[in-house]
């Protein structure tokens, strides 16, 4: 069943992050079964082409989206060669999002250990009588957290920062693309340039990026503590 996300959440994060250049939200919340990418390949059935799959892996949720433009790809020439398949042809992430597209930022989801109590019958080999015996197994719970007011208080400074990587990434991009028009210069076959072209992100926004989706992980840990909005599936 798909849910539609509250609409005074989604109000609160377009106020947040604002839209992108086609008028949309830059951040979107949706149920996780929704949204879909396409991917090309050989599939488990033997079909060969291209399919519609979750953008969201794992049990349903909320999942908090971004919109990425274009540039953050990097070049499609660099889309071609990384994601084109030589044995069918096809590409594994499908065309060049030249209009660019939403990506998962964080699922609404809260996952901790903790100890269960378990009983069983066990044969005495001295008495030969059955005893009940109880033992203690780990297992994980996994809490599907509801949009609530505590989670985008929690997550307001992450969301900020998240919009202004968004730009950095931009620069990045123009950057890559630079210099990797000069190391194409001495490239003398597909394999060398393989070994030589820069790959997109620099290892500051990774890091960066890394920084945030763990503040994010933190604000979900303090909203499953506080109890409010969650609901739990073992």
């Amino acid at each position: 069943m798909i849910r539609e996300a509250p609409i005074w959440f989604q109000a609160e994060l377009e106020r947040i992050g604002g839209t992108n250049r086609y008028d949309e939200p830059l951040f979107k919340l949706v149920w996780s079964p929704e949204p879909r990418n396409i991917s090309g390949g050989v599939w488990a059935d033997g079909f060969v082409g291209y399919r519609r799959i979750p953008a969201v892996p794992g049990p349903q949720c909320w999942a908090l989206m971004i919109w990425e433009g274009p540039e953050t790809y990097g070049d499609p020439e660099d889309w071609e060669y990384e994601y084109r398949q030589a044995s069918t042809g096809l590409l594994d992430m499908g065309a060049f999002p030249k209009y660019g597209r939403y990506r998962l930022l964080k699922r609404f989801l809260h996952q901790e250990m903790v100890r269960r109590d378990e009983y069983e019958m066990v044969l005495d080999p001295k008495t030969f009588k059955l005893e009940r015996v109880q033992t203690q197994k780990k297992i994980v719970l996994t809490r599907c957290m509801e949009p609530s007011g505590l989670i985008l208080d929690l997550m307001v400074p992450m969301l900020q920062a998240w919009r202004k990587l968004t730009f950095k990434q931009k620069m990045e991009a123009a950057e890559d693309k630079k210099r990797r028009q000069e190391a194409e210069r001495d490239r003398i076959t597909k394999d060398a340039m393989h070994d030589c072209r820069v790959r997109r992100g620099s290892k500051l926004v990774q890091d960066r990026a890394e920084l945030i989706e763990r503040g994010m992980d933190k604000a979900m840990r303090i909203a499953a503590q506080y109890g409010r909005g969650m609901n739990q599936a073992a």
